[in-house]
């Protein structure tokens, strides 16, 4: 049975997991770009602290494990949508997102 309760539970799975892509991508922002938010006094103490503890988890020792973490939860947020009944997710369009993905790392 597909009730009410079911779809807007997977609806709001749906969203987490999109919200945790971005957060994953804006923490590596941050770092990245550290040097820069401290010339702009765009930083504080506590968030400092925050993001130093988040960044000793080993996702963000290289360039691209957030990233592909990142797009692994969108793809998994893709996953779970439903499409209309003549679409459906192929080959080609994650493909087509991994050369987006390609691009975006250079």
């Amino acid at each position: 049975m597909n009730t009410g309760e079911d779809t807007q539970g997977l609806r709001k799975i749906i969203d987490f997991t999109r919200l945790i892509s971005i957060f994953i991508l804006s923490i590596h922002f941050y770092l990245c770009c550290y040097i820069a938010f401290k010339h702009w006094n765009f930083t504080a103490e506590i968030s400092d602290r925050i993001i130093i503890n988040i960044a000793k988890t080993g996702l963000f020792n290289n360039m691209t494990s957030p990233k592909l973490a990142a797009l692994l939860f969108l793809i998994i947020s893709l996953i779970g949508v439903k499409g209309k009944k003549d679409e459906n997710l192929s080959g080609i369009f994650l493909v087509k997102i991994m050369i987006i993905f390609e691009m975006l790392s250079v």
